[in-house]
C-alpha cells in the first residue's frame, strides 16, 4: 500500500510550487506528476480495485456484441457510450488493459487540464482531487469517473455562455454515466435561487430531513422491491456525513469572503461570476449529500457537482490572499488546509477500496 501513500505525499509537498513564480517550472513539474498518477492508474492489475474484474468481464461481453445489440441495449449492457467505447478498442485489436489505460489517460487530459486553465493554486486542487476522488472514482468507478470528468467541462461552456456545445458535452457525459443527469436539475435550481444565502440554508433542513430517511423507505415510496435491491441495502451508510460537512465549511467560507468587508471585489469579473457558480454547485452537492445521508448509492449525483470543490477551494484561497497582509499567516492558513486534505486522502486508503499495487504488464 506504500505506494497510495507515496503519491499523497508527494503531492502534499508539490503545493510548494503553488508559490513558484516560474509558470514553465510549475507547468513541468505539474505534467510529471500528472503523467505518473495517471499512469498507475492505467496500467493497474486487475482486482487491485473493486470494480476492474466487473469491467473486464464486460469488456469480454460486449467485444463479441453487434452494433445492432448494442443499440438495443438490455441485460448487461450500460450506457451506450461505454459499450461503444468498449467495441471501437477491441475492434481496433486492444484488450481491457488498453481500454483501462485509454480511460485513465482521457480522464486524466480532462481533470488535469481543467485545473491548469481554472486554478490559481493548481497543486492545492489535484491534492484536493487526489483526496477525495483517485482512489473512489480513477481506480474504481472508471466509465462514472469519465463522466464526471467531462461533466466539468459543461459546465465551463455553459458559463461561456456556449449552450448549444455545454449541452452536447452532457449528452456524452451521460452516455458514459446517467448520474450525469444530475447537471441538468442542478443548472435548473441555481437559475431558481439566484441569492447566495439560499444556499447556505438549504441545506440545514435537508441534514434533519436526511436523518429520517432509509433506503427502504425510499425504495417502497418508489414501488421498488427491497428484497430486489438488497445489494444497494448494504451499501447503506452515513459516510457521507464527513464529506458534506467539508464540503459545507468551504460553502461558508467562500461566502464570509464574498460578503464581509468585500469592497475590493469586482463582483462583474468573470473569475467571481464562475466562483459563485461553483459555489452554488456545491452547496447543491452538500444540500444533497445531507438530504440522502443514509443512502451512500446517491453520492454518485452529488459528487458530479462536489468535484467543483477543487476550483472553489482554491478560489477561497485566491479570495483569502487579499484579506492577509501577513504573508507567513497566508502560508500557514494555505499549509493548514493542504494538510487536511493529505490527512483525507491518507484515510481513503484501506483494502475495502483498493489491494496492495500491482503493474498489469509486468
Amino acid at each position: 500500500m506504500i505506494l497510495y501513500y507515496t503519491i499523497f505525499l508527494i503531492s502534499y509537498i508539490l503545493c510548494i510550487f503553488d508559490f513558484v513564480e516560474s509558470r514553465l517550472g510549475k507547468l513541468c513539474v505539474y505534467l510529471a506528476f500528472c503523467t505518473f498518477i495517471t499512469l498507475i492508474v492505467g496500467l493497474r492489475e486487475v482486482g487491485i480495485d473493486n470494480d476492474s474484474e466487473a469491467y473486464q468481464d464486460m469488456f469480454d461481453f460486449y467485444r463479441t456484441s453487434t452494433v445492432m445489440q448494442i443499440i438495443e441495449g438490455g441485460y448487461g449492457y450500460v450506457e451506450k457510450g461505454y459499450v461503444f467505447l468498449n467495441k471501437i478498442i477491441s475492434l481496433a485489436g486492444g484488450n481491457h488493459r488498453i481500454l483501462f489505460l485509454f480511460v485513465a489517460i482521457f480522464t486524466a487530459l480532462l481533470n488535469y487540464i481543467f485545473f491548469w486553465k481554472k486554478s490559481s493554486y493548481v497543486f492545492l486542487s489535484i491534492l484536493f482531487y487526489l483526496s477525495f476522488f483517485y482512489l473512489y472514482r480513477d481506480f474504481t468507478q472508471i466509465r462514472y469517473g469519465l463522466s464526471a470528468a467531462i461533466c466539468m467541462w459543461a459546465i465551463s461552456l455553459f458559463l461561456s455562455k456556449k449552450y448549444f456545445q455545454s449541452l452536447l458535452i452532457i449528452l456524452v457525459a451521460i452516455s458514459f454515466h446517467n448520474a450525469a443527469l444530475i447537471l441538468l436539475l442542478a443548472v435548473f435550481i441555481a437559475k431558481i435561487f439566484k441569492n447566495q444565502l439560499w444556499y447556505i440554508l438549504i441545506p440545514i433542513p435537508c441534514y434533519f430531513i436526511g436523518k429520517l430517511l432509509t433506503l427502504q423507505l425510499v425504495f417502497s415510496l418508489l414501488g421498488y422491491n427491497a428484497d430486489h435491491m438488497s445489494i444497494y441495502l448494504k451499501d447503506e451508510s452515513a459516510g457521507s456525513a464527513s464529506i458534506s460537512m467539508v464540503g459545507y465549511c468551504i460553502c461558508l467560507l467562500y461566502y464570509f469572503l464574498m460578503n464581509y468587508k468585500a469592497r475590493f471585489i469586482d463582483l462583474n469579473s468573470i473569475t467571481i461570476e464562475t466562483g459563485n457558480y461553483y459555489y452554488k454547485l456545491v452547496s447543491i452537492a452538500v444540500a444533497m449529500n445531507f438530504l440522502f445521508i443514509n443512502i451512500s448509492i446517491f453520492q454518485r449525483f452529488s459528487f458530479i457537482m462536489f468535484q467543483f470543490c477543487s476550483i472553489l477551494i482554491a478560489m477561497t484561497i485566491e479570495l483569502m490572499a487579499n484579506r492577509i497582509r501577513e504573508r507567513y499567516l497566508f502560508i500557514l492558513y494555505y499549509f493548514l488546509i493542504a494538510s487536511f486534505l493529505l490527512f483525507y486522502g491518507v484515510r481513503m486508503i484501506n483494502e475495502d477500496l483498493v489491494r496492495p499495487y500491482i503493474f498489469s504488464f509486468l
